[in-house]
């Protein structure tokens, strides 16, 4: 029980420092969206090691052929959902891109199910299907000021994404301690996404200060904090447990939007977000009954 109400603590932490994303996203808008996503992933990387950077070399340099593949695939992922995230956020409205974040506890089973046979139970169904007509309903709100489609679609992209990055720290446990690992996959995510971030800054005029002081922000808070946060839980946690980190970050990340950016979403967003929060509700309690369940049957 303790170890649960640990794993807890952690994901409710992961999810407050989640919610600052999006809003400070928005605010380093002066930089292309790739340029976000990299920058960010940098300073984590960078502050990672100087914090433990004989830890991490060390942890490299003990690296088999077959984990340091893994580390570039997972580097990669995050890089990619990164991207599609914060290109989705600049190209809908912010409503429907933090609502579409609920998504990603469905992604997380989904993937966990696929990569390590974890079987879903009735409810969990029903919670994907409930949360996947959210998502339509929220769609349904394109064309209406700055929704569009085409971004919904990038954010949908990077919660498929996300399902595989938390599928690929879990996967990953034993090669790496926590840290050294949440280092490495911050750097070559930031390099991964070089070669798209220098046609995009080039000719760019240099940000305010403003962009520069959200960038770092967004390094530290939501990266360096909620990101290691999340893979130290993907080790060990169920990944229902993981996946609560998205409907508290799309709960969070609407209160700031709407208190700091005023940032309100329409009826029929505020409608399709409630559907994929009860959605995703479903499906964490489903999954939570099958692990107490299963734990029953194993104390038996």
């Amino acid at each position: 029980m303790t170890e649960r109400r640990t794993h807890v603590l952690v994901v409710a932490l992961a999810a407050l420092a989640f919610a600052t994303a999006s809003p400070l996203a928005r605010m380093a808008g002066a930089l292309p969206p790739i340029a976000v996503a990299s920058g960010r992933t940098a300073i984590a990387a960078t502050l990672l090691v100087i914090f433990r950077p004989r830890g991490v070399f060390s942890a490299c340099r003990a690296l088999g052929k077959r984990s340091a593949l893994g580390l570039l695939v997972a580097g990669t992922l995050l890089a990619a959902h990164l991207a599609f995230f914060l290109g989705g956020l600049a190209s809908t409205s912010f409503a429907a891109a933090v609502a579409l974040l609920s998504l990603e506890p469905l992604a997380v089973v989904l993937v966990a199910w696929g990569a390590f046979g974890i079987a879903l139970r009735r409810a969990e169904w029903l919670g994907i299907l409930l949360a996947t007509a959210g998502a339509f309903v929220v769609s349904r709100g394109a064309g209406v000021g700055e929704h569009r489609l085409t971004g919904d679609l990038m954010v949908v992209a990077s919660v498929v994404l996300y399902g595989f990055y938390v599928a690929a720290a879990r996967g990953l446990r034993e090669s790496m301690p926590a840290v050294p690992y949440a280092a490495t996959v911050y750097g070559v995510s930031a390099i991964v996404l070089v070669p798209f971030v220098l046609p995009a800054v080039h000719g760019l005029a240099p940000p305010p200060l403003s962009t520069w002081v959200a960038l770092i922000l967004l390094g530290v808070i939501p990266t360096l904090v909620g990101h290691t946060l999340v893979q130290v839980a993907a080790r060990t946690a169920p990944p229902t447990i993981v996946a609560l980190t998205s409907p508290g970050e799309t709960v969070g990340s609407l209160a700031i939007g709407a208190a700091l950016l005023r940032k309100w979403p329409t009826p029929i967003e505020g409608i399709g977000t409630a559907i994929i929060l009860a959605g995703a509700v479903v499906a964490i309690r489903g999954a939570a009954a099958s692990s107490a369940s299963s734990a029953s049957r194993t104390e038996g």
